[in-house]
């Protein structure tokens, strides 16, 4: 089979195609042909093992598994023998940040880490509903978000953007959003009420709206930058490492 791996840590250019046997799956995995991936933000720090923690899960000196992807809808091949809740033809998806191997035509997958695909979605729809929505998830059920108070997303239009936009949209919230001019019309069809458009303005310098939450779904804003948009017990997650704590919250 054919799989996207890499060697050691680094750039994408030194991502390399290869020519590898097809694995065999262990008792309790199963084995899938892979029909949709993504590359999204999980992969990238595979690739670079940045931040630096990433080389302590992934192996601290080069990547213990060489092939790339994290995500994928896929077709049940083969199943290990203790193997009950899965047979084959089964269209399947799953999502492993610590690499699941994906971006090859074949992979082994514990069944854990596996879930049946729903009947009316595609396989490309399966993929891109995995990585962004997990964390997007992770988002919501961080806080307590009451009917009535006034979000912000900073990053509407990425994977995980998108779906907090459209999680949060079910608390009958006011929700405000950053993300590039070609993105307007689609961020507004997913239900944002105003759209901060990044190439031309910054949304830290609109100090008089006060938000209840901002979350920065792309690790680019800080909490001192954002801290004059919080309301009173206001709150600030990012979706990433920031110099001290990941999630701040201001009184």
């Amino acid at each position: 089979m054919k799989a996207a791996i890499r060697t050691h840590y680094g750039s994408p250019d030194q991502i390399e195609i290869a020519s590898l046997d097809i694995p065999a799956p262990k008792a309790d995995e199963v084995l899938v042909k892979i029909h949709a991936t993504t590359v999204n933000r999980t992969d990238c720090a595979n690739l670079t093992a940045k931040p630096f923690i990433m080389r302590f899960i992934l192996g601290f000196s080069k990547p213990k598994q060489p092939i790339m992807g994290t995500d994928f809808a896929a077709e049940v091949i083969e199943i290990g023998k203790n193997v009950t809740e899965f047979k084959k033809g089964d269209k399947v998806m799953g999502f492993l940040d610590t690499g699941a191997e994906s971006q090859a035509e074949y992979a082994t997958v514990s069944t854990k880490n596996l879930f049946l695909m729903p009947d009316n979605i595609s396989y490309a729809q399966a993929a891109a509903s995995l990585e962004g929505a997990h964390y997007a998830y992770s988002f919501i059920h961080k806080v307590d978000i009451k009917p009535g108070q006034k979000v912000l997303i900073n990053g509407a239009s990425g994977a995980i953007g998108s779906a907090l936009l459209q999680f949060v949209r079910q608390y009958k919230v006011t929700i405000a959003v950053t993300c590039p001019t070609k993105n307007i019309e689609l961020i507004k069809s997913l239900g944002a009420d105003k759209v901060y458009d990044y190439t031309s303005e910054d949304f830290t310098a609109d100090t008089k709206a006060q938000y209840d939450f901002v979350f920065d779904t792309v690790g680019k804003s800080t909490f001192g930058k954002c801290k004059p948009l919080l309301s009173k017990n206001g709150v600030y997650i990012s979706s990433e490492l920031a110099a001290i704590h990941k999630m701040y919250f201001y009184p």
